[in-house]
């Protein structure tokens, strides 16, 4: 089922990062971890979908969505870029993406926290976040986002990693078991990892070297 819903509002978080508070339809419930198919109504967004996860708590009385646009692909997050509070956007019923199998590691490469972000808010209000730890990869600190709320949920539970660039306070550093095993003590927990395809590959590789089982290995792109 395809759901017009109004834009309340667009915040620019970082220089290509957004979030859009989009009008929530009556009885329309979703839970930490769902997403969404999005839909533009414009003749040169025909037939063009894309997956996005809510970041909002069901709880709140609007949907919220963070979403990384890229101008140079000529796709839907370049048109998401463009959008103004008042236009029209088309969801669908929510589906199901990560699935929690308990306290673990979130590992995140970009707007690949996205799934995460709901999920550890919700943790949070239901009392259930310690035991909980985020590893959150970006090239360099201006892309970053959201690093003061992640600090105020987790404390010390937070890593945020650069690839690119040196900074007191981030952990430096790319995606490969000598890291891993550098950084995270116990590899028998669930492990949940969003982001690019390379990203998570890489994630999932270095875990099963380190002896993580695949079947507590949550992967999203």
């Amino acid at each position: 089922m395809e759901i017009p819903v109004t834009l309340l509002r667009k915040e620019q978080l970082t220089h290509d990062v957004v979030r859009l508070t989009l009008q929530r339809p009556k009885n329309y419930d979703f839970f930490a971890g769902q997403a969404i198919d999005f839909r533009l109504d414009r003749p040169e967004m025909k037939d063009k979908v894309s997956p996005f996860t809510f970041t909002g708590l069901n709880t709140a009385d609007h949907l919220e969505l963070t979403i990384k646009c890229y101008p140079s692909h000529h796709g839907m997050t370049e048109q998401v870029a463009k959008l103004q509070a008042g236009d029209e956007v088309i969801i669908s019923e929510p589906f199901d993406t990560v699935a929690l199998k308990g306290p673990g590691v979130f590992i995140a490469g970009g707007t690949g926290v996205t799934p995460f972000i709901a999920i550890l808010r919700q943790l949070k209000v239901d009392g259930k976040l310690p035991g909980n730890s985020l590893f959150f990869f970006n090239k360099t600190r201006a892309d970053v986002f959201m690093q003061d709320e992640f600090r105020s949920l987790l404390g010390k539970d937070f890593h945020p990693v650069l690839s690119n660039e040196s900074a007191d306070g981030y952990l430096n550093g790319m995606v490969s078991a000598d890291f891993l095993k550098a950084n995270i003590g116990n590899f028998k927990q669930p492990f949940y990892t969003c982001g690019p395809e390379g990203f998570v590959h890489a994630v999932k590789a270095a875990l099963v070297q380190l002896g993580a089982s695949e079947s507590m290995i949550d992967v999203q792109f």
